[in-house]
């Protein structure tokens, strides 16, 4: 088991100004799961590692179910470094029901679309390749 210090998810591993996640919100790329929308665009360096933003509606519930959803995201972020391509940057939009699951389906899920994320990744690199 990895130590406590590789369990962190710092500050440069998070998208967290409004104009980042209106740019990654505006990118055409995006895979979908059950309970969570991805959404793909280029990171400002390719050999960057991916940065994710976690975007949870009051649709969804009130403030204790909308923090318990995005605090399960940033944990499935902390546990699987390898899930999203590098020079990405990921923004998470939570669906209905996402407040039901537990951290492991939740990990389930995002493993199970893995694969697409590679591709959505790879695609929304490559478009910024192209400009």
């Amino acid at each position: 088991m990895p130590s406590g210090s590789s369990f962190r998810f710092p500050k440069e591993r998070r998208v967290r100004k409004r104009p980042d996640f209106v740019r990654v919100q505006a990118s055409p790329h995006r895979a979908t799961t059950k309970h969570f929308v991805f959404l793909f665009a280029a990171g400002e360096r390719a050999d960057a590692p991916w940065r994710a933003g976690v975007v949870v509606t009051r649709k969804l519930g009130g403030a204790v179910e909308r923090n318990r959803i995005k605090r399960v995201c940033r944990e499935c972020f902390r546990k699987t470094r390898d899930l999203f391509p590098d020079g990405v940057d990921v923004v998470v939009i939570a669906r209905a029901g996402a407040h039901l699951l537990s951290q492991g389906e939740v990990l389930a899920e995002w493993l199970g679309a893995k694969r697409h994320f590679e591709k959505k990744g790879a695609a929304a690199r490559l478009a910024k390749a192209e400009k």
